[in-house]
């Protein structure tokens, strides 16, 4: 595309966008509508019932560096809408250059995924949802189906997941909007929310050589494992009855971001194992690693690997 053509359609694109965000998003609509997740009777799947998560539009798993500028994270306190934006713009295939998101700058945070190339080259959507999938313990069967398939009488949850490596590369990010059907219900989302899962920060010496280890299996299964956090955590909200009684109060929560320490304004959900799931302002979900531990917490609750520590969908109760 064409930059001055490309500079034309930033109003339009962005005021589509943002009506997508105030629709799913928005926190005025958080205590009077079920698409922000409130609901007055909870709904929680049996291991009878089954679902189905149906595919992004796209083919290839969206990973993008993370952008750096003056030395500062430009993410750095935060989800931000202009963040939320450009993935969403990615993964739905829909071009959007937005304020502070510099394609130059882009195309340089990018550079920090060249070593990584032949794993992400052939990483598709349907890899990374099947292996979602296989860690999920929500109801029962679970498949995927094509982005264009007709709707089926059982539920279904669309998702367009985006990661983001940090610069160090200690850490991947997923953001992944969600959007949950009921059975009967094409049309009406029961459950719509931003999740965004920051993994625990590798403190290792070869990054690149961590990740790749068995050709890339192991990013492909670090994010597989943030894919299908985000899938439980989602289930969980709509099995917890209205949040006009969520007790949680906003405070400062400090969290990790690779190795750089990250500030958010939420509310706690959960918080176990030196982790914790939050409500931001917004009504956004985030599971993220904490920057000051509990003190509570034990060596033996702890010291389990990310991929070793999926939420576990247990009634009320998850880990983060």
């Amino acid at each position: 595309m064409r930059p001055a053509l490309a500079r034309q359609m930033i109003p339009t694109a962005l005021a589509v966008a943002a009506i997508t965000l105030i629709i799913v998003m928005s926190p005025a609509e958080a205590g009077s509508d079920a698409r922000s997740g409130e609901r007055t009777v909870p709904v929680r799947l049996g291991t009878e019932q089954n679902w189905s998560v149906r595919l992004p539009e796209v083919e290839k798993v969206v990973y993008k560096g993370e952008v750096i500028q003056d030395n500062r994270n430009v993410e750095a306190d935060g989800i931000h809408s202009i963040d939320v934006l450009y993935s969403l713009a990615f993964v739905t295939g829909k071009y959007i250059k937005e304020y502070g998101k510099d394609e130059e700058l882009q195309t340089e945070a990018d550079k920090v995924l060249l070593p990584y190339q032949t794993a992400l080259g052939n990483f598709t959507y349907k890899e990374l949802v099947q292996r979602g999938l296989n860690k999920t313990s929500v109801g029962g069967s679970k498949k995927w189906v094509e982005f264009n398939s007709p709707s089926v009488a059982e539920w279904v949850v669309e998702v367009t997941p985006s990661f983001t490596l940090t610069q160090d590369q200690s850490a991947i990010v997923l953001n992944n909007h969600i959007a949950i059907y009921a059975p009967g219900s094409p049309s009406e989302p029961l459950y719509k929310n931003l999740i965004r899962i920051v993994s625990d920060p590798r403190d290792e010496p070869d990054s690149a050589g961590l990740w790749m280890k068995g050709g890339g299996e192991r990013l492909k299964e670090e994010s597989a494992d943030l894919f299908a956090r985000s899938l439980e955590i989602a289930w969980r909200e709509i099995g917890n009855a209205s949040r006009k009684d969520d007790p949680a109060r906003p405070k400062t929560i400090r969290y990790w971001q690779g190795k750089s320490e990250k500030m958010e304004r939420a509310g706690v959900i959960d918080m176990r194992c030196n982790r914790a799931v939050i409500r931001t302002l917004r009504g956004w979900l985030m599971s993220v690693p904490l920057a000051e531990p509990r003190e509570d917490a034990t060596g033996n609750e702890c010291n389990n690997k990310l991929s070793q520590n999926l939420v576990e969908f247990r009634g009320n109760t998850f880990l983060p």
